[in-house]
């Protein structure tokens, strides 16, 4: 670049950018990095008027350090969906959850395989009321495989911990703060309390709501809950013929997987996969303290269950959290999170080089030479640890 070099007042110019001696780079790091506008905008404010070899890299790291922004960043984008594994046969698997309705606790259990829930009044939101409303399910359709619930003090309970090993269940819980992953109960509470609601306000009775849905076929099953679970319909006051009360086992296990593939497909657009967490990494937790979103500090202790990791703050405390509320933290892990490349790898002297073209780190120079047969034919290695290939129809241009 020394044809580019000019003195103007005995400053050093590139073009129009100021050339920053090695002495004068740290205040210029802070005087850059001082509004916090974040790594992109201050990496282009400050192309237009200073430059120094390595600039990029080095204002990167040290805004990626910066325990400010850090602790402000945004939320993290979402990861392609990871739906639960479909069981084999009804209530095999259930969800639960408590949900508060017209100044009222209730409790929701909906299965998995049919879709079909029953909800309970709760007097109180004691592990023993929960349990005891669970026992009268279990005991009307059996004891399930899996009973999925999140990290309320009810199923966190040791009560309810020699519940399941009593009825010889397994109990799973979804990641704290993360009600995403126990998304078959929610759907059943936004359900059941809008049928309430509606109930309410048309001072008719809630119950009569409940059967009507239990017995409305779903779209693309053909079959409702009550069939789907029970193999039945169940008597409803609509007239129907005899017929069709009669049991009927049907088959909906490729309407079920059919479901999934395109509610995926629908949630994929625009999620991206976050890399894996390493145990001892240091990552930041997203939290929440007087309803503002912060990154705190933090270090991996062990990966729990798929993208539940357990993280160690640093009072001690050890929180489990989902991948999507971890954010590695800059400088710490060999990949960029973004894009997974490999920094530079500095020289000897100290200095990182400057390839002619971005792509490129083994020519030396940007003038032509005669090709290599073998790196013609295997193509060259980037960088970035991208093959670039000479096309078939440019192999005898030199």
């Amino acid at each position: 670049m020394r044809d580019e070099l000019s003195v103007q007042d005995n400053v050093i110019f590139r073009g129009q950018r100021a050339v920053i001696p090695t002495a004068l780079r740290k205040e210029m790091k802070d005087k850059i990095h001082a509004s916090h506008l974040g790594i992109e905008n201050c990496l282009r404010r400050a192309r237009e008027c200073v430059y120094w070899p390595g600039m990029h890299e080095q204002l990167k790291t040290y805004m990626g350090n910066c325990q400010v922004c850090r602790e402000k960043d945004t939320r993290q984008q979402k990861e392609p969906l990871q739906s639960h594994d479909f069981p084999l046969r009804p209530w095999a698997k259930v969800g639960t959850d408590i949900f508060t309705f017209n100044n009222k606790e209730y409790l929701v259990t909906v299965d998995y395989f049919s879709n079909f829930w029953e909800v309970d009044y709760l007097p109180d939101t004691r592990s023993t009321t929960v349990i005891h409303k669970l026992k009268a399910h279990f005991a009307r359709h059996g004891v399930p495989d899996v009973v999925f619930s999140d990290n309320g003090p009810q199923y966190s309970s040791q009560e309810f911990k020699r519940f399941s090993q009593a009825w010889e269940f397994e109990h799973v819980t979804s990641s704290p703060t993360y009600p995403q992953s126990n998304g078959k109960a929610e759907s059943a509470v936004k359900t059941a309390k809008r049928l309430m609601g509606k109930a309410l306000q048309a001072k008719s009775d809630p119950y009569l709501a409940i059967l009507a849905h239990r017995n409305t076929p779903a779209q693309g099953f053909q079959a409702s809950p009550a069939q789907r679970l029970m193999s039945r319909r169940t008597k409803t006051l609509l007239p129907m013929c005899e017929n069709l009360l009669k049991p009927a086992v049907v088959d909906t296990d490729s309407a079920v997987r059919e479901n999934q593939l395109r509610q995926a497909r629908n949630y994929n657009r625009g999620a991206k996969p976050l890399r894996p967490l390493q145990n001892g990494e240091r990552v930041r937790v997203q939290s929440q303290v007087a309803g503002h979103t912060y990154w705190a500090p933090a270090s991996v202790v062990r990966q729990d269950r798929n993208r539940s990791y357990a993280v160690k703050m640093e009072n001690g405390t050890v929180l489990r959290r989902n991948r999507r509320h971890l954010r590695p933290s800059p400088g710490v892990s060999p990949t960029s999170e973004s894009t997974g490349r490999n920094p530079p790898t500095p020289t000897p002297g100290g200095v990182t080089p400057q390839p002619c073209s971005p792509d490129y780190v083994t020519p030396q120079s940007c003038s032509p030479a005669e090709p290599d047969p073998q790196t013609t034919q295997a193509g060259v290695t980037t960088r970035f640890g991208r093959v670039v290939r000479r096309p078939a129809h440019l192999r005898d241009f030199v």
